[in-house]
């Protein structure tokens, strides 16, 4: 089983860390975004890309910068 690395996809901190690879797969496989959000690395891990609270409460302010992908340079 791989452990799935759950990380912010604007600051890029880590939000924990899921021992079910399967499950998550299971939660985020039927939403349309799901590619969007899983990454695989040379090393083969895992990871998926949330926003953190920080960042969520910086998008709830400033809807516009939803534009980007990212915005913490």
């Amino acid at each position: 089983m791989v452990a799935v690395n759950m990380k912010c996809r604007h600051c890029q901190q880590s939000m924990g860390v899921i021992e079910d690879e399967d499950r998550v797969y299971d939660l985020i496989g039927q939403q349309p975004f799901a590619l969007d959000i899983v990454q695989l690395n040379d090393e083969g891990e895992v990871s998926v890309q949330l926003i953190c609270e920080h960042c969520e409460e910086i998008l709830a302010q400033n809807p516009n910068l939803f534009e980007n992908d990212t915005f913490i340079h």
